[in-house]
């Protein structure tokens, strides 16, 4: 789509911006995008920049973005209404450093509108978000005119256009200064683009002004009415009453109105035989151009509309239920570039350079979060500025530190470099109450059901170990002196050490359970000769691996009628000091440990169990090394986790302690043994 803006340079420290068409994305025709004004302005170096407005408005975003874009902008900029601002073009408007509208030219200000279709909730969202709009557009005229955002939303809520002239719009504190009338410079008024109330009213004032009519001592001309055509693109057409013998009308108005009556309807037939050209071979299409261009009530648009439906009426629709939906508005496009700038810059993800939020500070994201809530900041400094950021209800600034903090959190707890899962059981508790393990292992060989017999009850869990949720938290928090320094690290790297602190936490009482050798059920130690589960000292090597295995495997069930439970040893755990020798044992062609030189004895144990180090166990001792079982197999140390959820979790309030915000990282875990037949232990040599 052509762009219907234009930069002129007119010195080398003085550059002009036309701003003379829709704003956004266009159907009809050529259009202001913000995108193309954005990236020109951006490689502007002048020290003035004056921007000359005639536009009808148009999209919402794409306005707040020209006019956060001119607003940015190093240069004094001078803002000029020559022909009409009307709706989010008078906010680009309100831009400038010095706002000087000519004194024919028009501003007018309502509430934001579109279109959607759904049910009765889907529309009453849709109006909230045209709220949310209207929210976001009232610091933009507060910080201008001085009034109180509340005036300003109403203008923006009540449903009603509201008409400024040049003098008007001064007395209300909008414009800075009225200067000579431009000619013809509120022509090409469209009255179709509009939920117009009362346009009627402001008809006359788009007559051009003529020094007579400004004079106190003659009468206007009364009984010149302009007539405002439906129209796209077509200029205001006055049109003549017929004069009364006692009220004199100046001639060359006249002529001159009547000459802009006879361009505006050459404009208006070549904009319809225009929108008909590419369709001119279809069945129909020239009769219907024909009647449209005999018609001078049919403006351009309504000659679209005639076409797309003579076009359309024999067309199925695309789907049973077509249906049209908003699309992202300006403060959803700000969460989503202002988070990703966040985690660009906390190297959580990958540069982006099209995001537009990229070079943003964190006290510019406080600031601009706040005027998408509809705060206006210009009368505070940084630190009321961050914090009404902190606190202001609508605001988004802390859930974007939030959300980074918190993906932060969970890079470092995915990242840390933890053995216990590696294992232990994986279960879930659904509250904070201590809970009795059914002893699985302890289930009996099935019964011999002869024909016709009945089918007896097992009796399982007589023996069962509690276990019991418990929460492991810790606080850290972001003062606004941080976010004045733009101290990203602060909220980044911190909630990342949070994060391995966490899943380090529930490591620390995985390999308690081994190091501490609690008490089962039955009150003897998890590691008792009674357990059959700890054997003579010895270090990890071919025999005494060997020993580990069949002992682990001779376990029985419990019952009156016990019986071997055969289960494999698959994990030996080890201090770090004793690593490089497990893994010998385990890996090596030949027997590990024998007494003979140049052993030729196969190694029985070889590749039948992993290793599985951790520093952990060097704190207790560097000599007593372990055996598990496959914890998806068969019972040994659970670790189970409130609902299920293994990730810590993060919160935040606004701080009482501190000025900023603050943050709570917390886990919810139990870990138990719950069977230590599935577990043996080596004191070492």
């Amino acid at each position: 789509m052509p762009k219907q803006f234009e930069i002129k340079s007119k010195s080398e420290s003085e550059a002009e911006l036309l701003i003379f068409g829709d704003i956004g994305d266009s159907w009809w025709g050529e259009s202001v995008i913000a995108k193309d004004v954005a990236e020109e302005l951006q490689a502007l170096d002048v020290e003035k920049l004056v921007v000359r407005i005639n536009s009808y408005g148009g999209s919402v975003s794409d306005g707040i973005a020209i006019y956060n874009a001119i607003k940015r902008h190093k240069a004094k900029t001078e803002i000029h209404i020559d022909g009409v601002a009307v709706s989010i073009a008078s906010l680009i408007a309100m831009a400038g450093d010095e706002i000087i509208m000519a004194e024919n030219s028009l501003l007018m200000i309502h509430a934001p509108w579109g279109s959607t279709y759904g049910n009765a909730k889907e529309l009453r969202e849709y109006a909230d978000v045209l709220d949310t709009y209207a929210k976001a557009m009232a610091s933009s005229y507060t910080s201008k005119t001085g009034k109180t955002n509340d005036e300003i939303l109403d203008l923006l809520t009540d449903g009603v256009d509201h008409w400024y002239t040049a003098s008007e719009a001064l007395a209300e504190g909008f414009v800075d200064i009225v200067n000579e009338e431009i000619a013809a410079a509120a022509h090409g008024f469209d009255k179709s683009k509009f939920a117009i109330s009362g346009m009627e009213t402001y008809a006359k004032k788009l007559q051009p002004v003529t020094s007579e009519m400004k004079s106190p001592k003659l009468e206007p001309a009364a009984h010149v009415a302009a007539k405002i055509e439906a129209t796209e693109e077509e200029a205001v057409m006055p049109k003549l009453e017929d004069k009364k013998a006692d009220t004199p009308v100046d001639a060359k108005t006249e002529a001159d109105i009547q000459a802009a009556v006879k361009a505006n309807e050459k404009q208006r037939r070549s904009d319809i035989r225009s929108a008909f050209d590419a369709f001119g071979s279809r069945n129909g299409v020239l009769d219907v151009m024909n009647a449209c261009l005999d018609d001078m009530e049919i403006s351009a648009a309504d000659a679209r509309d005639k076409l797309l439906a003579h076009l359309g009426k024999n067309s199925a629709p695309a789907a049973a239920n077509p249906r049209i939906e908003s699309g992202a508005d300006a403060t959803d496009k700000f969460r989503e570039g202002a988070q990703a700038s966040l985690l660009i810059r906390a190297n959580l993800k990958e540069n982006d350079g099209a995001n537009e939020f990229r070079s943003f500070s964190l006290f510019e994201l406080a600031r601009h979060s706040l005027a998408l809530a509809g705060v206006n900041t210009s009368h505070m400094d940084k630190l009321e500025v961050v914090a009404a950021a902190f606190t202001h209800t609508t605001s988004d600034f802390t859930n974007l530190l939030a959300n980074t903090a918190n993906k932060a959190m969970m890079k470092g707890y995915d990242e840390a470099e933890e053995t216990f899962q590696l294992w232990t059981n994986t279960g879930e508790l659904g509250d904070f109450k201590a809970t009795s393990r059914v002893d699985l292992n302890s289930f009996p060989s099935l019964d011999n059901v002869r024909d016709g017999a009945e089918y007896k009850y097992a009796t399982v869990g007589d023996r069962g170990e509690n276990i019991q949720l418990a929460t492991y938290g810790k606080l850290f928090s972001i003062t606004r002196q941080t976010i004045i320094n733009d101290d990203l690290q602060a909220f980044t790297r911190i909630p990342m050490k949070m994060g391995r602190a966490a899943i380090r936490t529930v490591g620390d009482l995985a390999y308690a359970v081994l190091t501490s050798n609690p008490a089962m059920s039955d009150g003897t130690a998890l590691f008792h000769a009674d357990h059959g589960n700890l054997l003579s000292a010895l270090g990890p090597h071919t025999s005494s691996i060997d020993k580990m295995r069949v002992a682990m495997g001779k376990q029985k069930d419990g019952g009156d009628n016990a019986t071997a439970l055969n289960i494999r040893l698959a994990n030996l755990l080890v201090p770090m000091a004793l690593e490089g020798v497990a893994k010998v044992a385990r890996d090596s062609e030949f027997e590990v440990g024998a007494s003979t030189k140049n052993n030729t004895t196969p190694n029985s144990v070889r590749g039948t169990f992993e290793v599985i180090s951790d520093a952990r166990l060097d704190e207790a001792s560097a000599t007593a090394w372990y055996g598990a079982a496959n914890g998806s197999v068969h019972d040994t140390v659970e670790v189970a986790y409130l609902d299920g959820n293994q990730s810590p979790t993060l919160e935040q309030q606004a701080g009482w302690n501190v000025d900023g915000t603050e943050f709570k990282v917390r886990i919810d875990a139990g870990v138990s043994p719950i069977d230590f037949r599935g577990m043996a232990k080596n004191p070492g040599a």
